[in-house]
C-alpha cells in the first residue's frame, strides 16, 4: 500500500512540472550570450588577419615587380582595377601584358580603393592608370586602402581599414 501511495505522489509531482524555471532560462541566456560574443570577437580578428595577409601579398607583389624591372632593365606598370592588380611591361616600344607574372586578385570581402597620379598617367601616355616601375628601382608613389565590406567607406581612422602607402623608393609606411 505504501508503495502505491509513493507511486501516486511521484506521478502527481511529475505531472505538475511542465517547462523550465526562470533561473534555468536565465542560465541558458547567459551561456548563449557568452558564446555569441566570443564568436563575434573571433570573426573580427579573422577579418583583420585576412586584411593583413592581403597587405603582405600586395607589398610582396610590388617588390617582385620592382625586382623584375631591375633584372630585365625594362619599364613595368602595375595597373589596379576592381578585380586586382595586373602587370604590364614596356617591350619594343609598346606596353604588353606580362604573361610571366600572375595578376594579384583582391581577396573577397574587402572594399579596395587606391590613389595614383592621373596627371602622370596622361603625361607618360600609359595604357592604363597605375604605378610605373623604372629599372633603377624607382616607382611612382601611391596608396591602396583595404576596407572591410561591413564598414562604411571613408570612416576616419577606422580599425577595419588598412592603408598600404609607399614612396618613390618603394619603402612602405609603417602602420
Amino acid at each position: 500500500m505504501q508503495l502505491k501511495q509513493s507511486a501516486e505522489t511521484l506521478a502527481k509531482t511529475v505531472k505538475t512540472q511542465k517547462g523550465f524555471t526562470l533561473i534555468e532560462l536565465m542560465v541558458v541566456v547567459v551561456i548563449m550570450s557568452v558564446v555569441v560574443s566570443v564568436g563575434v570577437l573571433s570573426l573580427a580578428r579573422f577579418n583583420q588577419d585576412l586584411a593583413e595577409n592581403q597587405q603582405a601579398k600586395i607589398e610582396s607583389f610590388f617588390k617582385q615587380v620592382a625586382d623584375q624591372s631591375a633584372f630585365s632593365q625594362k619599364l613595368y606598370l602595375i595597373a589596379p582595377d576592381d578585380k586586382g592588380l595586373s602587370v604590364y611591361r614596356f617591350l619594343n616600344a609598346e606596353w604588353l601584358a606580362d604573361e610571366s607574372m600572375d595578376s594579384l586578385i583582391w581577396h573577397e570581402g574587402f572594399r579596395v580603393s587606391w590613389e595614383l597620379d592621373e596627371h602622370f598617367v596622361q603625361q607618360q601616355n600609359l595604357p592604363r592608370s597605375g604605378w610605373l616601375f623604372w629599372p633603377s628601382g624607382e616607382v611612382v608613389a601611391g596608396k591602396i586602402v583595404l576596407g572591410n565590406l561591413t564598414s562604411e567607406p571613408n570612416e576616419s581612422a577606422s580599425d577595419s581599414e588598412i592603408t598600404i602607402d609607399w614612396n618613390e623608393a618603394l619603402e612602405f609606411a609603417e602602420q
